[in-house]
């Protein structure tokens, strides 16, 4: 079974308090999912530019200085997938 980051509600910028999507303005739930879904990517301690899905990519925003320790406001998580 291969794990991955979910597209539901949890994971969504437009999640407010836990309970609200700012979007639809309604209340959901964190396992709901829309057409309207965008990932919140929440850093952690431990991530940083040797974590990201953009590093060492056209995309990233600063490719000079992206090294292992370094950590952007334009992070993204690489979508890893574990094998159990």
């Amino acid at each position: 079974m291969d794990l991955k980051l979910a597209d539901c509600c949890g994971n969504c910028e437009h999640l407010l308090k836990g309970q609200l999507c700012s979007v639809k303005e309604i209340g959901v739930g964190e396992n709901q999912v829309c057409n309207s879904f965008e990932f919140k990517a929440v850093a952690h301690p431990d991530d940083d530019c040797l974590k990201c899905s953009k590093f060492q990519t056209n995309n990233c925003a600063h490719p000079r200085v992206a090294s292992e320790g370094i950590l952007c406001t334009v992070w993204y998580p690489r979508m890893h997938t574990v094998a159990s």
